[in-house]
C-alpha cells in the first residue's frame, strides 16, 4: 500500500487493485496522473464542510482513467456533480461492495456525514472524516458526555476489523484534550499503522501523540504526517 498525503485530511492510497482518494482540499492532485492509468481511482468525501469536500475533486472525471465518486450523504444537499460523475451517495452505519475496490462500511459521524472503512481485497483502511471525540473546552459537562459517548459507540463498530492504515484526527485547536480521540481510537481498534491528520497550524501535535505513554504502549506505528508525505507500508 502507498500512502500520499495532500494535507489536512486529504490522502491518495494505491492499493493492490486501485486508488482511492480521501477528503481533498487542497494540495497537488498531479501525483494521480503517475498512477498506473488502468488502476481505477474512487474519490471519497465524508461531508460536505469545505475542508473535506472540493468540488474540484469532479474535474478528475472523464479521462482515460475509470473514476468513481463515494461521497457522503448530507454533499448530496448542497452539490452538483456533473452529469457525466459516477457518484453514489452514502449514507451512514451502511455496508456496500464496489467492483474493482471492494467492501465499504460507513459509520455516523459525531460532527457531519460519515467516517469510512474499506476493505479493499484485503488491504484495509479507514478515515475518520470528522468522526472524533470533539472534547471542547468550556462546553457543558452534559454535552462533553454526549460526544464521548457517540465516539465510542461509533469506534467501538469497527473493533473487529483489522486496519493496515488509519487516518486520524489530531486537532490542536482541542487544547490539553487533543489526544483523547486518536488514544481512544487505538485502544479499541489496534491500526498496524496511525496517520494523525487535521491537525490545522499546529503540526507539534504529532510528535507530542507520538511520544505519550499510552500511544507508545500500542505498539501501533504512528507515522509522522507533519514531516512526510509519502510513504510505503
Amino acid at each position: 500500500m502507498i500512502i500520499d498525503y495532500l494535507g489536512h485530511s486529504g490522502f491518495l492510497v494505491e492499493t493492490e487493485r486501485a486508488l482511492i482518494l480521501f477528503d481533498y482540499f487542497r494540495g497537488d492532485l498531479s501525483v494521480i496522473e503517475s498512477k498506473p492509468a488502468e488502476k481505477p481511482l474512487f474519490v471519497f468525501a465524508s461531508h460536505v464542510h469545505p475542508d473535506h469536500f472540493n468540488p474540484i475533486i469532479f474535474s478528475l472525471a472523464g479521462g482515460g482513467r475509470r473514476v468513481e465518486y463515494l461521497l457522503s450523504h448530507d454533499i448530496k444537499r448542497k452539490a452538483s456533480p456533473p452529469p457525466e460523475a459516477d457518484v453514489a451517495f452514502l449514507d451512514a452505519n451502511a455496508e456496500y461492495v464496489f467492483d474493482g475496490l471492494g467492501r465499504v462500511k460507513t459509520l455516523r459521524s459525531t460532527d457531519q456525514g460519515v467516517a469510512f472503512f474499506v476493505d479493499a481485497g484485503g488491504e484495509t483502511i479507514y478515515h475518520a472524516g470528522d468522526l472524533h471525540w470533539w472534547a471542547w473546552e468550556g462546553e457543558p459537562e452534559v454535552w462533553l458526555a454526549a460526544q464521548e459517548r457517540s465516539f465510542r459507540s461509533e469506534t467501538e463498530k469497527l473493533a473487529g476489523e483489522r486496519i493496515d492504515a488509519a487516518f486520524v484526527v489530531l486537532d490542536d485547536r482541542l487544547g490539553e484534550n487533543f489526544a483523547l480521540g486518536a488514544s481512544l481510537f487505538l485502544s479499541l481498534c489496534k491500526p498496524a499503522c496511525l496517520l494523525p491528520m487535521h491537525f490545522w497550524d499546529d503540526p507539534g501535535v504529532v510528535g507530542r501523540f507520538a511520544s505519550l505513554p499510552e500511544t507508545l504502549a500500542s505498539g501501533a506505528r504512528v507515522i509522522d504526517t507533519a514531516n512526510g508525505t509519502h510513504w510505503e507500508i
